[in-house]
């Protein structure tokens, strides 16, 4: 009888050497491995990742369009294109702006929060496998920290470019 010699274990990946520890590689690695499988779940409950986003984000309240299109860190035509969308899908709609008669805010419908929470429903289940694959509430605690940390930085982000728009209507350039 003869016998095969066991396969040799699959090598990690190279780890760039700009990345300082291997640490960092296997979490960005994680992360768009997750990400994956979000845009596969969302596709499945006909609701693309990006608009996921923005019914998130529309989820606590109106917004205007440059609000919304900081918030999920996408231009305007980008913003646009997926707001369309959504509106004929019925998921959500624009309605006047009652501080500034000229603007609109976008607004989630029933139709948009039934989606939404379709699509968290799913995900969650998701993150409920992962979680049990280890130690559960160490894992959901980590998410939970990682998600503050990312609602911070994200934070961040919309003041600096709400300081830098406001810097530029003090400033306009001579182009």
């Amino acid at each position: 009888m003869i016998s095969t010699p066991p396969e040799d274990p699959p090598a990690e990946p190279e780890v760039p050497s700009s990345v300082p520890d291997i640490r960092l590689a296997r979490a960005v690695r994680t992360i768009a491995i997750v990400s994956r499988v979000f845009e596969q779940i969302c596709r499945e409950t006909k609701v693309s990742l990006p608009q996921y986003r923005l019914l998130l984000f529309l989820r606590r309240g109106p917004k205007r369009a440059g609000e919304l299109a900081a918030r999920a860190a996408i231009k305007r035509p980008t913003l646009t294109a997926i707001v369309a969308g959504l509106e004929k899908e019925g998921r959500l709609t624009r309605i006047a702006d009652e501080t500034d008669g000229r603007g609109v805010r976008i607004e989630i419908t029933s139709k948009g929060m039934q989606a939404l929470d379709a699509v968290e429903s799913q995900l969650g289940q998701l993150v409920h496998r992962i979680c049990d694959l280890g130690d559960y509430d160490f894992l959901l605690g980590a998410l939970d920290d990682l998600a503050s940390v990312v609602d911070a930085e994200t934070f961040r982000q919309i003041a600096q470019s709400e300081e830098e728009r406001e810097a530029a209507k003090k400033n306009p350039s001579s182009d």
